[in-house]
């Protein structure tokens, strides 16, 4: 092998790092094909993991560049798209060849993982998770509890202590039952256990909320005020990082709700906290409550109260665009839609599907040591395990590859490498 076929010394392996930490997803899947080394330096679970916090840094500094990732199904097709959060909400890229159809339903996104849940048998709980940006997804082994629920809800999110992804699932077997029954599944694990349930109650079916290391969801208590029961409803949290429980309590004003009336929490992304949205009775008017400093129940503020404009029910917020406008999903003609709160203004996107999903997503490697379509192994959660490694491993290999002269862009390793692309 020449010297001239390998890199010139001053490209050291902290460079290399330091370049490849700024790259997308899909510019590092072209890495990846000019040499062993590389494929091996990018493919090393510490770099995946050092690469989501780099990435996750310049989304906060670039906020002008922030994705939106878009779910959306309707009657005959699954559309799956990445928008930019502008004022036309531009797509950035079309997701294609997802091995999901219009029975699958977006749990939740983090780290440019999607969590699915398969609903046409909710009784078995079939659940997926996916990266759109590099085509992998694995299927999850089945829950302990696999009966058929009256309720459910379930929660995704990442564990940064551990390095692990994490799925929460409490269910209640039926109306009558005093308590709810909790699963957690742990990806570098790659197995579910039950856990110790609140005493608190499943106020719905939504998807939790994750936001700042703790997925959150409604819940709610019967109490006996002067010889009459009441529910009592406040934001139950588990942190992913300890596998704690926690109360967040609501404003006085939504701890006793009246009838008809309908509460469900999003985050809020530019405080990184929550926000609580109140449809009234009847769903005449909405209520949007955000709490200002996350954690402190004294920060919860009423930002905006919107009448509905018509005899349809009112559209459920998905969430917020970085200019302040709510993105709404409209029943009438299940539209995705934005609204300037103040102005009282709609803006009209031009989707169209019977179930939409809407979040911040940013693109990223995760799964990229697994195979495309296949359950976790014990071989595969054992090197998902190994983000312990420290990453002069990774920049050794890299060292004794090119000390041997394999850093080239020989016919040889490219095509080496691009079997195990799954970007293209």
């Amino acid at each position: 092998m020449s010297r001239q076929a390998t890199f010139p010394d001053y490209i050291t392996e902290e460079i290399l790092l330091e370049i490849f930490y700024r790259l997308p997803a899909k510019s590092l899947g072209k890495c990846m094909c000019v040499s062993k080394a590389w494929n091996f330096l990018i493919k090393n679970p510490f770099f995946v993991s050092s690469h989501v916090i780099h990435q996750s840094k310049l989304r906060f500094r670039n906020n002008n560049n922030k994705n939106l990732f878009f779910f959306m199904t309707s009657r005959h097709q699954v559309e799956y798209s990445l928008h930019f959060d502008d004022l036309e909400f531009s797509k950035y890229s079309q997701l294609e060849s997802m091995p999901f159809d219009n029975h699958h339903c977006v749990v939740g996104s983090c780290n440019g993982l999607i969590c699915l849940m398969d609903f046409q048998f909710s009784f078995d709980s079939v659940f997926i998770l996916c990266n759109p940006v590099i085509k992998r997804s694995i299927t999850l082994p089945k829950p302990c509890l696999c009966r058929l629920p009256y309720k459910i809800s379930v929660g995704f999110g990442f564990d940064s202590v551990k390095n692990d992804y994490k799925l929460l699932k409490i269910t209640k077997e039926n109306a009558l039952d005093k308590f709810v029954e909790v699963e957690l599944y742990s990806l570098k694990r790659n197995c579910w256990r039950i856990l110790a349930p609140p005493r608190y109650d499943l106020y719905s079916d939504d998807f939790m909320v994750f936001v700042n290391g703790i997925v959150h969801w409604i819940a709610y208590e019967r109490v006996k005020d002067q010889g009459v029961y009441r529910c009592k409803f406040l934001i139950m949290g588990f942190d992913m990082r300890d596998d704690v429980f926690k109360e967040i309590m609501l404003p006085e004003n939504l701890r006793n709700l009246p009838n008809r009336s309908e509460i469900y929490v999003i985050p809020y992304d530019e405080l990184s906290s929550i926000a609580v949205i109140e449809l009234g009775c009847l769903h005449t008017q909405c209520n949007i409550w955000v709490m200002k400093k996350y954690g402190l129940v004294e920060t919860w503020t009423k930002m905006f109260s919107i009448a509905n404009p018509g005899p349809e029910p009112m559209p459920r917020v998905l969430g917020f665009m970085k200019n302040g406008d709510l993105m709404l999903s409209a029943y009438n003609n299940l539209q995705l839609v934005s609204r300037d709160p103040e102005r009282r203004e709609l803006g009209y996107f031009g989707i169209q599907g019977t179930r939409t999903y809407v979040s911040t997503f940013m693109e990223s490697l995760v799964l990229i040591d697994q195979v495309n379509g296949d359950d976790m192994t014990e071989n595969g959660a054992k090197y998902a395990s190994n983000a312990s490694h420290s990453i002069e491993r990774a920049a050794d290999g890299f060292t004794e590859l090119a000390a041997n002269g394999e850093v080239t862009n020989g016919s040889s390793d490219v095509e080496e490498a691009r079997s195990n692309e799954a970007f293209e």
